[in-house]
């Protein structure tokens, strides 16, 4: 080995390091040619090496990983390769289906499209058990309380997963679910029949991200409206008809971001718009914290003009946030708390007349989450045997 080499390798080396912080001043990018779905390292401050020499190292290696040199050309174009020549997904969270589908993988969304994991007597008892303090508790207070299930959508679309997958068994967790609840007596609006329904007229779901688009949700508050109008009858149906549905392109969702290919795999989004003024408005949130404590998820209040129709609380995940601006054209006041933790001390400072709980298909263990105490000590109902 020449006595020199040891020397451009050190070179080579120092001018690696150095790249990130050279090449955004020579107006090259360095990488962020897309948005990840997570907070990029950044330069820890100097001042660690000696105030936290152990994790002065991690976070500058985590911060070099992401802004080394060309990070994302490189992984773009084995993305690109690995689709195009295999036909395979690079990321472990994203399937690639047909027809340019892209299905969420991760947090039992596959599990739940094989029906590989069914519920078991104990859990499905204690999800009734703790939906039915929540229904008591809400009724003593002249509220009532709606489960939503939103459904994942591989349950509306499984003709375009790919061919070798395929279910399991014939019952999902929500077919073991939904039966117990509604004969508990807890009120559930299941969406996947009016999802399957909607998909007739139009695409309902996002080809490239994991949510409906704004044609499911449109259709998924109006089935909520029709639940709540059967003690509330003063409620107008919320229609269709009183939208305008275009097709708009723009780039791909959060699935094509996992594989940082959002402007090549770009997406035709269903936006739905009233064809005339909107009735409610945005509308101070309350003075209580924030349950989601998240700078994503903030929570949100609209308010209509309409004084006869009913107050609502609405403990949500990220499908609902479509549906936002649909919900609040049928209600006095409606606050939207992006969090699936029962809240009583906003149920206290709202006063609603009705409380409703959505939650993804996926997300069914939200279900699941205990009661505050004052809520547990309340409760009364029985749950029935199956």
């Amino acid at each position: 080995m020449p006595r020199f080499f040891p020397l451009v390798q050190t070179v080579v080396f120092v001018l690696f390091l150095a790249l990130p912080a050279v090449l955004p001043l020579l107006g090259v990018p360095a990488g962020r040619l897309a948005v990840e779905n997570r907070p990029m390292a950044t330069p820890p401050p100097l001042s660690g090496l000696w105030t936290d020499p152990a994790g002065f190292g991690p976070a500058l290696a985590a911060y070099f990983r992401d802004a080394a040199p060309f990070r994302d050309h490189l992984i773009r174009a084995n993305s690109r390769l690995r689709l195009a020549v295999f036909g395979e997904s690079p990321v472990p969270g994203v399937v690639v289906g047909r027809d340019g589908w892209l299905f969420y993988s991760l947090e039992a969304a596959l599990d739940d499209f094989l029906n590989a994991i069914p519920l078991t007597e104990s859990e499905i008892a204690a999800m009734v058990r703790i939906q039915v303090e929540r229904r008591d508790w809400l009724a003593r207070r002249g509220a009532a309380y709606l489960v939503v299930f939103a459904p994942n959508k591989a349950s509306i679309y499984p003709e375009h997963m790919p061919a070798g997958l395929r279910p399991l068994s014939p019952v999902s967790r929500l077919d073991q679910l939904v039966p117990r609840l509604r004969q508990a007596g807890i009120a559930v609006v299941d969406l996947r029949g009016t999802l399957t329904a909607a998909k007739a007229a139009r695409r309902a779901f996002l080809k490239t991200d994991t949510h409906w688009n704004g044609w499911g949700a449109l259709n998924g508050a109006a089935a909520i409206v029709t639940a709540v109008r059967k003690d509330r009858p003063q409620v107008p149906e919320l229609s269709a008809g009183e939208y305008s549905v275009t097709e708009r392109d723009q780039p791909g969702g959060d699935l094509a971001e996992m594989l940082l290919l959002p402007d090549i795999w770009r997406e035709r989004d269903m936006v739905a718009e009233k064809r005339g003024a909107l009735l409610a408005h945005v509308a101070p949130d309350g003075a209580y914290p924030d349950p989601a404590d998240h700078p994503e998820r903030i929570r949100t209040a609209r308010e209509t003009a309409h004084n006869d129709w009913p107050r609502a609380v609405f403990f949500h995940d990220s499908f609902a946030k479509a549906m936002i601006p649909f919900l609040a054209e049928r209600f006095s006041r409606s606050v939207f708390l992006w969090s699936h933790a029962f809240a009583p001390a906003i149920i206290e400072a709202e006063k609603p007349d009705v409380v409703v709980l959505e939650t993804v298909e996926r997300y069914v263990f939200a279900l699941s989450l205990e009661n505050p105490e004052s809520v547990r000590n309340a409760g009364t109902g029985v749950v029935a045997a199956p």
